[in-house]
């Protein structure tokens, strides 16, 4: 919801979330419903009435919104064939990622149509809200397009990592030694598409950190999940 709620104040609301809970979840007067406001804080809330599509609640109890990762991360991503991408978005928001940027890698498949890309965007929002909601994560993440990797602005983040194949099992930083990554840092995981980077992309800029993935290629889609897994095991 994108007002502010109050705790004990009673509210309406009408929209494709309540279509689902009347329709869909079968939710009744006096049922108990969890909902998050436009500051990001989490109320239980308990149905007072419904009429049609329309929803009356109140708010009853503050959740503990101590939910998101230590550790801010920005995943920064090329599209992936199939449902490879929204795979990846659902399961990178439900470890935690705090961002997602998408970008047209030199060797990318699928590109971001111009005249498809508002609607594309907005169905990827979807699926990071709805991952967001049942990982009960009180923040939902953000994804935009940027066009080329040279394009993103890295200068926001304490540090900016970048897998490579070329890295597997070779030197370079590893989890055991991440010492850049401490709690109340903003970081941003680079990774490429199906062909892999260039080694352009790899050196686009200064700021960049290689890192090693361990002994294996991972397929695209694998890699953010074991960063951001490999960070939550740090710091959660």
């Amino acid at each position: 919801m994108s007002e502010t709620l109050n705790l004990n104040e009673k509210y309406e609301i009408d929209n494709e979330d309540t279509h689902h809970m009347i329709n869909v979840m079968r939710f009744r007067v006096d049922d108990a419903f969890e909902m998050i406001d436009g500051t990001t804080t989490g109320f239980v809330c308990r149905i007072t009435g419904i009429e049609g599509r329309k929803v009356a609640f109140l708010t009853e109890q503050v959740l503990d919104s101590n939910t998101e990762s230590p550790v801010g991360t920005t995943i920064i991503c090329p599209l992936l064939k199939g449902e490879k991408f929204e795979w990846m978005l659902q399961k990178s928001t439900e470890l935690g990622a705090v961002r997602f940027i998408i970008y047209e890698a030199d060797r990318s498949i699928v590109k971001l149509d111009d005249k498809k890309r508002g609607k594309r965007l907005a169905r990827f929002q979807k699926v990071i809200r709805e991952a967001s909601e049942q990982s009960r994560r009180f923040s939902i993440p953000e994804i935009h397009f940027e066009g080329r990797l040279k394009n993103v602005d890295f200068s926001d983040y304490d540090s900016a990592f970048i897998a490579f194949e070329g890295y597997a099992g070779q030197k370079a930083v590893s989890f055991k030694n991440l010492g850049g990554v401490e709690t109340g840092k903003k970081i941003a995981f680079i990774f490429g598409p199906e062909g892999g980077l260039t080694e352009d992309e790899v050196e686009a800029d200064a700021s960049f950190t290689p890192l090693s993935l361990g002994p294996r290629i991972l397929r695209a889609e694998t890699a953010p999940l074991y960063f951001l897994a490999a960070v939550s095991s740090l710091h959660e």
